[in-house]
């Protein structure tokens, strides 16, 4: 009996999901942990690995279409299977697609056969499968280090650097016609990942009204913790404490104080969490991600500083599932690295707030009758009106600054 591919469930509250691109076309064979397709949710893209290893036929799905969790996208019928159209589900020898959690910027404009007959035993990671794709690397021609001469990351970077420099010829063809449209320049779809994007956030603008409140917080005592946390951090081998974890540590301390800040809309109803999930808005490769610091109101700085290199590195690995890259209660974003002085974010809904961090910069200010210059920062909070009013809003603001001119009180 072929073995039925149906539409996995990658997060506990996905209820549909679209394929985004398919990588094998009707017939190709695959090996059992082979990439077939990539799947999209609110959230992210995940590849969906074959469950078996045979020939894939009767593929049902289109992409782009929004599927429900569980239907049938195709059939793997197993060696010297005659191929047929199923009527019904095998229910006996049904499989369920494991997916690979590992999400994706970027989806083909059109199906891509990743396996042909004379490469079945072809094995490589999504990210190496990725970097091949990005490059016009056939991965035919790459050897293997991984277990079973699996594909690695490692293994295609290094085969891109001994490869030729030198560019192949071009066959010469005639320059096309201008069209009406030349100095309109290049189209580009939007990728999955930011589709996804896109779509929270105008929905965010469209049902939330923001509002916004900024102070400008002096940073030097911020600054000397951090130095010093630094030197200990190295004795406990934690990793190096940076400005927008020791911010998210401040926020999360004081976020217990201000639980309208922490909470999320819901339809006509304000939802009170009793943890504090911070997300770190992130950039990889022009799309926005934002890992999840979980329970982060719990965590000490070492503990904090350790999850947030986690995320981080997770994330530019591509390994991070669709649960740590949603269910924040509270988000930060950090552009202060870009010598950005402030700006305004967009609430991630459902949650009722944001804040932005610009760069830290020295500035004259007059502290104690003299002009002095002090290094200082500007924080914005993006606030929804519709749970969060102005005062509320201003008092967390205060507490922040007070939090973060004063951080040796809270660790």
């Amino acid at each position: 009996m072929p073995i039925e591919v149906i539409l996995p469930k990658v997060d506990m509250d996905m209820e549909t999901g679209t394929i985004e691109a398919w990588h094998v076309k009707e017939g190709d064979l695959v090996r059992q942990g082979d990439t077939i397709f990539e799947i999209g949710t609110n959230k992210a893209v995940m590849e969906v690995e074959a469950p078996a290893t045979g020939a894939i036929r009767n593929i049902k799905a289109e992409t782009g279409v929004p599927i429900s969790v569980g239907t049938p996208v195709a059939w793997i019928y197993l060696d010297g299977e005659a191929a047929t159209t199923p009527s019904k589900p095998a229910a006996a020898t049904a499989s369920v697609a494991a997916a690979t959690p590992v999400s994706k910027t970027e989806a083909p404009a059109a199906p891509v056969t990743a396996v042909a007959p004379a490469s079945s035993g072809l094995r490589a990671t999504p990210l190496a499968r990725r970097i091949a794709r990005q490059n016009g690397l056939d991965l035919k021609i790459v050897a293997g280090t991984g277990p079973r001469g699996r594909i690695g990351e490692a293994d295609v970077k290094r085969h891109l650097e001994q490869r030729p420099r030198c560019a192949p010829a071009q066959e010469t063809r005639p320059a096309p016609a201008p069209s009406a449209n030349a100095s309109e320049g290049r189209l580009q779809p939007f990728s999955a990942i930011r589709r996804i994007v896109a779509n929270r956030l105008s929905e965010s603008m469209r049902t939330a009204p923001h509002f916004y409140l900024t102070s400008e917080i002096e940073m030097s005592a911020a600054r000397d913790l951090l130095g010093r946390l630094a030197k200990r951090h190295e004795r406990i081998g934690a990793p190096k404490p940076s400005l927008t974890v020791l911010i998210a540590r401040v926020a999360a301390h004081i976020l217990r104080d201000h639980p309208v800040i922490n909470a999320s809309a819901e339809g006509e109803a304000t939802r009170f969490h009793e943890r504090i999930d911070i997300g770190i808005a992130m950039e990889r490769d022009g799309d926005l991600v934002v890992p999840v610091l979980r329970n982060a109101g719990a965590m000490d700085m070492p503990a904090m500083t350790r999850e947030f290199a986690r995320l981080r590195d997770g994330m530019a690995k591509r390994t991070l599932t669709p649960a740590e890259l949603g269910g924040g209660t509270f988000t930060i974003s950090n552009l202060g690295m870009y010598g950005v002085d402030s700006f305004t974010a967009i609430i991630n809904p459902p949650q009722g707030a944001i804040l932005a961090v610009g760069r830290t910069v020295d500035k004259p200010v007059g502290r104690d009758g003299e002009i002095v210059l002090r290094p200082m920062a500007n924080f914005t909070l993006s606030s929804d009106h519709r749970i969060v009013d102005g005062v509320a809003a201003a008092r967390f603001m205060a507490d922040l600054r007070e939090a973060l001119e004063n951080p040796e009180l809270l660790l």
